[in-house]
């Protein structure tokens, strides 16, 4: 069991090497801990974005030449040239966030914090073996387009890593596992019931629900400013439709798994930070023009869905209980001016509704229209 070496070891990486070998199960071929580093080592600089931004072009080129062969077949001339000029409207390209070792590390440091919250941290050492294996490559179908991109992982282990993961029963199950972190299986974006609870893998236990929620909400956590390509928006190269989440990342400084010493239980901690011309400035998003102030909001309740989702398989080892947020507009020339935002997510009273809107949450929640005009009125953002 991990339960001692968890509050002495930086990563849990480091943890792995530790273990001895008989933590294991027996194999001639390779230690684990060599297969899950020579995976890394693959993974670390695969041009996933790249790939995805490849592969967003080549998509919009086939949907613009179908739906131009429609338009084509309209006879009035004024309508038909209308149309045409729609096509060309919308950005084709996506510029993904950072999907490198950059990343991969960020997850498995928010799994180890999310660990370190266990009231029982029996995991054991083959547990972990799958949960930084399925953690390094739960993103590399990326490669072939963000839509579905997690239904590619195991096509890809299969091609790629037979000499790396030798044992094709290791390889399902580091599939199935870092599948389940997002997407749908069979249209039910439920993916973790899909997994067994528990199941022996080469004579030992191991438990793909517990290890699939840890990943699925350490991946949710792991959106902060490490996540951002800083280059890229400082040189002003993110297409319009991407940079909103890359300046949503900027903005996120802190995520942190803090403690409640009163009931004992843990809440997550989000710090945001960002000038008023950041505030003022609309971005594109899908079809739409969207404040960053929107955009966290959105991206805030996707977080509580996501931790109400995964506490249901992380019960009774983790009791993340709420999620706290905290938002700071700065004037954008003055930093000691600044428009504080707070509020909390949690589940509370009795539960009318599945699932609480932003109105639910008591707070001084503004959209962004009403966000510029609080930021006006107190002097904030100077236009």
């Amino acid at each position: 069991m991990i339960c001692n070496e968890i509050l002495s070891t930086s990563t849990l990486e480091e943890i792995l090497c530790q273990a001895k070998d008989e933590e294991f199960p027996p194999s001639i071929e390779k230690k684990h801990y060599m297969r899950y580093k020579e995976l890394k080592e693959k993974f670390a600089n695969y041009p996933v974005e790249m790939g995805a931004m490849s592969s967003s072009f080549e998509t919009w080129i086939k949907e613009t030449q179908e739906k131009a062969a429609e338009i084509s077949k309209i006879e009035n001339e004024r309508e038909r040239s209308a149309q045409l000029a729609d096509l060309f409207v919308e950005d084709p390209i996506v510029f993904l966030n950072r999907h490198d070792v950059t990343h991969t590390n960020k997850v498995q440091e928010k799994a180890k914090e999310i660990l370190k919250c266990f009231n029982n941290l029996d995991l054991t050492y083959y547990e972990l073996y799958f949960l930084l294996c399925a953690a390094v490559v739960h993103d590399i179908g990326n490669i072939f387009g963000r839509k579905g991109h997690e239904r590619n992982i195991k096509a890809i282990l299969d091609h790629e890593c037979t000499d790396i993961l030798p044992d094709s029963i290791e390889r399902r199950v580091i599939a199935r596992i870092a599948r389940a972190h997002g997407g749908s299986i069979s249209g039910n974006s439920d993916t973790i019931s899909n997994l067994r609870e528990s199941d022996t893998i080469n004579n030992q236990n191991v438990r793909e629900r517990l290890l699939a929620a840890v990943l699925r909400f350490a991946d949710e956590l792991a959106d902060d400013s490490t996540r951002a390509n800083h280059a890229a928006l400082k040189s002003d190269i993110i297409t319009e439709a991407s940079k909103i989440y890359h300046v949503y990342s900027v903005a996120l400084h802190t995520v942190e798994l803090r403690k409640n010493d009163i009931n004992q239980s843990y809440e997550v901690v989000l710090a945001y930070e960002f000038d008023s011309n950041i505030a003022a400035t609309l971005y594109r998003k899908v079809g739409q023009q969207k404040y960053l102030i929107d955009e966290i909001y959105e991206r805030t309740l996707k977080m509580e869905r996501e931790r109400r989702y995964c506490i249901r398989y992380l019960r009774p080892y983790c009791p993340l209980e709420r999620i706290k947020v905290q938002i700071t507009v700065t004037n954008a020339s003055d930093e000691f001016l600044s428009y504080p935002i707070t509020y909390t997510l949690e589940e509370s009273g009795y539960p009318s509704t599945p699932f609480a809107t932003i109105k639910d949450v008591d707070c001084n929640i503004k959209t962004g229209n009403e966000l510029l005009a609080e930021l006006r009125k107190e002097g904030i953002l100077n236009e």
